[in-house]
């Protein structure tokens, strides 16, 4: 399983049917191929909104990443948890303050075997809402700001995962993310505001400068 889809950017005037009042925007759109489809059909898939048991409109009054976590580590294994904290700790560093419960899912690409489905709506919110809370509690907090070290081990001790897988992956996290993000950040289509905010916010995240 592949931990992203297929995406690209297509230029608007090349998509059909798009809905009544979309024309007057330019330029390109985001497409990203469905993972829930194969030749063969449907693949099941459940966002863990539909897991818990909880009704869209509470997808970011219910759970925390914590459950989300220890949901992993039963049903997806050390993979599926590592990734989980990979995800973790990107969308913070770049300030999605949107990644509520239905932004996480589990595929069964067997039909009966669930694995963590490929990553989507990975956006960096602050540039347009200037909002350092997250979606959901980490495991004691909501804000991004308070993302340390000691609240991942806080999150992993309450979830029973391995502190030790944790705090590793969020540790090579970080070194990658700095290291790319200086390297490939202005080849990236990305808006100039959005850049800045990423970069002023970034640093105020406490793992930032821990790992």
């Amino acid at each position: 399983m592949r931990w992203i889809p297929d995406t690209q950017l297509v230029d608007l005037n090349e998509i059909e049917g798009l809905p009544a009042g979309l024309g007057e925007f330019s330029g390109q759109a985001y497409a990203v191929r469905r993972f829930d489809r194969e030749p063969e059909g449907l693949v099941q898939i459940e966002d863990f909104a539909q897991l818990f048991g909880i009704f869209p409109e509470q997808k970011y009054k219910k759970a925390n990443y914590r459950a989300i976590g220890r949901v992993l580590s039963i049903e997806t294994g050390a993979a599926g948890v590592a990734e989980f904290i990979r995800r973790l700790v990107f969308n913070t560093l770049i300030g999605n303050a949107d990644m509520h419960l239905k932004n996480w899912s589990l595929i069964y690409p067997d039909g009966r075997t669930p694995a963590l489905s490929p990553g989507y709506d990975f956006v960096s919110t602050i540039p347009y809402l200037a909002d350092n809370t997250a979606a959901l509690n980490f495991s004691r907090t909501k804000e991004m700001t308070e993302l340390s070290r000691d609240e991942l081990i806080h999150l992993a001790g309450r979830a029973a995962l391995s502190e030790k897988l944790v705090i590793n992956t969020a540790a090579e996290t970080v070194t990658r993310f700095r290291e790319l993000w200086a390297s490939e950040k202005t080849n990236l289509p990305l808006a100039s505001n959005v850049i800045e905010a990423i970069d002023a916010h970034a640093p105020t995240v406490p793992i930032y400068s821990e790992f």
